[in-house]
């Protein structure tokens, strides 16, 4: 529990602090404009949940989970995605992973109608430990609340910030239990959920992802 307080209070505190400072973005790098001259902030943005989504346009964006999730969970054996044309809506489920009787539901980063499915990921899970989001999205969406939306979410520092305190919270719950959470150079291993007993499993799914 004590985790979770900790997690929930620095994301109230980035979030805020991304509010405060959102207007000093470099207009040159992170802005992109529609058709009808509506600005929308441009990069990869970062759900708690541990998804994230990238404006691609205005009116496209892709979305995928972070490596966070991909290490924790282990290698996946499936992924289940909504059907193309379905609304999906943030916060809410985006797809499920599963392998080895182990499912884990995560959450939309942002909400939109699905226009495509990353087919190549559904035959080869492999395919998301490529670090080129070109390649590692799961799915393609047509938001309907881009920048109310995007002021959810976590970006630039403040996302590094978050994932380098998840790491930190990861490490103090394995290490104790015997498990090499880190590899040379300080990344998570990359298939540390291969290691993990059910129990340690459990745990995890309920201090780190916000489960529906």
């Amino acid at each position: 529990m004590s985790i979770i307080l900790a997690l929930v209070f620095f994301t109230i505190v980035i979030i805020v602090g991304y509010l405060i400072n959102r207007r000093n973005v470099p207009a040159a790098e992170k802005v992109v404009v529609d058709k009808k001259g509506v600005l929308a902030l441009k990069g990869i943005f970062t759900h708690p949940g541990h998804t994230w989504v990238e404006v691609v346009e205005p009116d496209l964006v892709n979305v995928g989970m972070d490596r966070f999730t991909k290490s924790v969970f282990g290698f996946i054996n499936k992924i289940k995605v909504p059907a193309k044309g379905e609304t999906i809506n943030q916060g809410g489920k985006a797809w499920s992973i599963e392998r080895d009787g182990r499912q884990l539901n995560q959450v939309s980063p942002i909400s939109g109608k699905v226009v495509e499915i990353n087919q190549a990921i559904l035959n080869d899970t492999k395919i998301m430990n490529d670090r080129n989001s070109e390649r590692n999205w799961i799915l393609k969406i047509e938001p309907t609340k881009l920048k109310k939306e995007l002021r959810n979410l976590l970006y630039g520092d403040m996302a590094a910030r978050w994932n380098q305190l998840a790491k930190e919270q990861l490490v103090s719950v394995l290490v104790p239990a015997g498990f090499p959470v880190l590899q040379d150079g300080g990344d998570i291993s990359p298939d540390l959920g291969n290691e993990l007993p059910d129990h340690e499993w459990e745990k995890l799914t309920k201090e780190f992802f916000n489960q529906i």
